[in-house]
């Protein structure tokens, strides 16, 4: 029997063929608005990443984190979406501030990354990283390779980064003695400093290096040993040594008390103001520190007296065996004598035999051992905190 030829529908050939071909050219077409869905995303926020640059497209979908497209565009930017998000993650910062700094940023990152500072480097502590200083990095041209080894030091300004590098002193020597000659009092320095973290056992307080005017220790608290018109307050680590020093005090005939301990910066400015209705300026001055430069704000310093000048055997505190026992033996408890004799170029303060300042066990008995004041022990560790040039 003869076989009979079937015609080819050469249209359904066609169809058949052009199915899967149009189906894969609509995927490729769409495959980043899939991908993007896969990832999260909502309709709305598809439609701004699509208009977006192929490069950020990519990094977006590369990002591991979904991306809050809507909350940037509150505020008017420039589209650096993924930037915004590290960025916020980094600071949590307000969205108004975030798009600031990323929009003035990536207008130097070309400039900041050729000298090594990437994001990753900036966005850790921003609050340092300024726009005003990355402009001041930029202008300065040093290398971060070279520069970094300066700005691990705490109280690096990066205003006198060159000068670091320029004068070939190793960092926290550079440090020191470019940005903080006013350490030593009798050096010459117009700059003034706040100190960022004032809850820190070893801030330098003093002219030149302030506390802000609305800090008042979160510990605070009343200290259980006599005292002779107010009740005394230090923060509870500097209480609790205190009441050790004086029951351990009494053990030995011995009765210290408080005069003063804390002070708000409102009760320093009125102390101020009334050594200076008294005394002419110059020996005012040499008497009372500036409000927001007193150790008294931070709740470690205590002016102490005895019962025996109480009493009247003693006219001050200095020429009572109480004194000498505690001059002798402060340091074991964490304490220095803050103004010692013959030390007041370098504080800037006359001595003060009954000025005591809590530090911690180890830096006192270092200080002590040292023959040291505090401004001994900062030039030569350093500052433990960071300072912000006002």
């Amino acid at each position: 029997m003869k076989k009979v030829k079937r015609k080819v529908n050469r249209k359904r050939i066609v169809i058949v063929v052009l199915i899967p071909i149009l189906c894969i050219a609509l995927l490729i077409a769409n495959f980043t608005s899939i991908r993007l869905s896969i990832k999260g995303y909502h309709k709305e926020d598809k439609k701004v990443v699509l208009n977006l640059e192929k490069d950020d497209i990519k990094d977006i979908l590369d990002y591991d984190q979904i991306i809050d497209i809507s909350k940037w565009d509150k505020v008017k930017n420039d589209s650096h979406y993924l930037l915004y998000d590290e960025y916020y993650r980094a600071s949590k910062k307000s969205v108004k501030k975030v798009v600031y700094y990323i929009d003035s940023y990536y207008e130097r990152m070309e400039d900041l990354n050729y000298l090594g500072y990437t994001k990753d480097v900036l966005f850790k502590n921003s609050d340092v990283y300024t726009i005003s200083n990355l402009d001041t990095l930029i202008s300065a041209s040093v290398p971060y390779k070279k520069a970094k080894k300066y700005l691990a030091i705490k109280g690096a300004q990066i205003k006198d980064i060159k000068d670091y590098v320029d004068s070939g002193l190793k960092p926290l020597k550079a440090v020191l003695s470019v940005s903080y000659p006013g350490i030593d009092s009798s050096k010459r320095d117009d700059r003034t400093y706040t100190i960022e973290d004032p809850a820190n056992l070893l801030v330098l307080i003093k002219n030149g290096f302030s506390v802000p005017s609305d800090y008042v220790p979160s510990d605070l608290r009343d200290v259980n040993i006599p005292y002779e018109s107010e009740v005394g307050q230090l923060r509870d680590e500097a209480a609790t040594a205190l009441e050790n020093m004086y029951n351990d005090g009494l053990k030995h005939g011995y009765s210290i008390a408080i005069k003063s301990s804390y002070r708000s910066y409102e009760t320093q400015l009125e102390v101020y103001n009334d050594y200076f209705a008294m005394y002419d300026a110059a020996y005012a001055a040499s008497l009372v520190s500036i409000p927001g430069s007193s150790e008294h704000q931070c709740g470690l310093s205590v002016d102490l007296t005895s019962q025996s000048v109480i009493d009247g055997e003693y006219g001050t505190f200095g020429e009572s065996p109480d004194y000498d026992w505690v001059e002798e033996n402060a340091y074991k408890y964490g304490f220095i004598l803050r103004f010692p004799e013959n030390a007041g170029d370098k504080t800037g303060a006359t001595n003060e035999p009954w000025h005591f300042r809590y530090v911690g066990k180890e830096a006192a008995k270092e200080i002590h051992d040292k023959g040291w004041i505090l401004e001994d022990y900062i030039e030569h560790h350093g500052f433990s905190y960071n300072l912000r040039l006002n």
